[in-house]
């Protein structure tokens, strides 16, 4: 193409220089020139076209090179981010369902969830968290009706209240749960039989009154976490009448109940908790100086000083994931029938991990019952909206679970002199019970 267009300029230029030249030139003169170019004129076209071809070629090569260069550099950086960083799990997992890492799209859509139910951005009920659907479960209970009598003594019965405070705090939905019959009981005596439940107990202290009540009402295998000092010396105890007495005493019931000097965690290993109310540990830390400051005007000058708290203790403690304990105890094709936890605390770490590695749906509970501590509201919708909680509860009602209670829409707020002093002025907390419906 190149090469004709020269050719074509070059025969329009020697024909006009011939016209001038001989104006009486006829018109078959140039039309033999126009057919037989000159051997100057050939030699011109040719070396002409060949340099034009040598430009635009040494044009192409050199963009083509730019451009291949760009993108190796593109991707040499694309892969070091990628390889280094993206897939580095040692501070943020990876998002899995059973094993499986989520593909791309899975993970933006999770991800998209994470964050809009954590800022309520968008979301279609920023009040999700507390949302109660009391149809989803017809009879719940507190299990005082079976586990608060006087043949329970070690659940800190009072006769005189005909109550049991503080030890039956979580709710359990009845309509999944049958009560053992006596008469049922004493035929199968002796008789190998699987336990009809499993439920998992997650903070014990030194008052095992739910799993306890669990295995004795419904027969159900109970295994019992807690690595707080207190809950191991429980465990240890020989006193008479204390639970782990009866435990010990009564060989049904040793066989049903377990107990492991271990916690729920975010993670695998060992890390490090602190001393907190009741002889129990937790993850929050308090800081080593408060600033105390008297506010009554007798003081001249700074009214203001550094006091010590000196109010927590450390422990290097062992917890484990969701997924780690199944597997160690067995359980890895059986359903949890109930799943209580009640740890200072650790409730977010645990849950989030456990949503994390199960691809946002822990399909494997049927109930479980939570305390949540130490969260906040949304300062835009107030009482009844807290980002932490909404974050959890939008991927448990993805997954098919229904809020059936909650000790209150609002919560309670922490009366602690040494919340504000850290300027954790909105600290509160609640108690829930899910039930998974679908």
């Amino acid at each position: 193409l190149m090469s004709k267009m020269v050719a074509g300029i070059m025969r329009r230029r020697q024909l006009q220089i011939q016209t001038r030249e001989s104006p009486d030139i006829n018109n078959d003169s140039l039309e033999e020139t126009k057919k037989h170019p000159s051997p100057k004129r050939r030699s011109i076209v040719f070396w002409g076209s060949i340099l034009l071809n040598a430009l635009f070629l040494s044009r192409m090569a050199h963009q083509r090179y730019n451009r291949t260069n760009l993108r190796k550099q593109s991707t040499r950086k694309t892969n070091r981010l990628t390889l280094n960083n993206l897939n580095d799990e040692s501070i943020v997992p990876l998002p899995r369902d059973s094993g499986r890492v989520l593909n791309l799209e899975e993970r933006l859509r999770y991800l998209e969830m994470k964050f809009a139910a954590r800022i309520s951005f968008g979301i279609k009920d920023p009040f999700v968290g507390s949302s109660e659907n009391q149809k989803a479960c017809d009879r719940s209970s507190d299990l005082l009706e079976f586990g608060c009598t006087e043949n329970h003594p070690y659940n800190g019965y009072t006769a005189e209240f005909n109550k049991c405070p503080g030890y039956f705090d979580h709710r359990v939905c009845l309509d999944t749960f049958t009560p053992l019959l006596k008469s049922s009981s004493e035929k199968n005596k002796g008789k190998k039989k699987s336990p009809p439940c499993l439920v998992y107990d997650f903070g014990v202290r030194d008052m095992p009154s739910f799993g306890i009540t669990m295995a004795q009402t419904f027969g159900c295998e109970v295994h019992a976490f807690d690595p707080s000092p207190v809950s191991v010396k429980w465990w240890e105890s020989e006193r008479p009448n204390a639970a782990r007495a009866a435990i010990r005493d009564d060989p049904k019931l040793s066989e049903l109940y377990h107990f492991h000097p271990y916690g729920a965690g975010g993670t695998d290993g060992t890390i490090n908790l602190v001393d907190y109310d009741w002889g129990q540990v937790s993850l929050l830390r308090y800081a080593n100086f408060v600033l105390d400051c008297d506010e009554s005007g007798e003081k001249e000058g700074n009214p203001c000083k550094f006091k010590n708290t000196e109010q927590q203790g450390s422990h290097s403690l062992e917890v484990k994931t969701m997924n780690t304990i199944r597997k160690e105890l067995g359980h890895q094709d059986r359903a949890i029938d109930y799943l209580k936890i009640d740890v200072e605390g650790s409730e977010f770490a645990f849950l989030e991990s456990m949503l994390d590695s199960n691809g946002g749906c822990p399909a494997f509970i049927r109930q479980m019952g939570i305390e949540w501590h130490h969260y906040s509201v949304d300062s835009r919708y107030g009482e009844g909206s807290s980002g932490q909680i909404n974050a959890i509860v939008t991927f448990l009602k993805s997954c098919g679970f229904e809020l059936f209670w909650q000790w209150s829409e609002l919560g309670w707020k922490s009366d602690k002199k040494i919340f504000y002093d850290l300027e954790m002025k909105d600290v509160r907390y609640n108690l829930a019970s899910f039930i998974r419906k679908k």
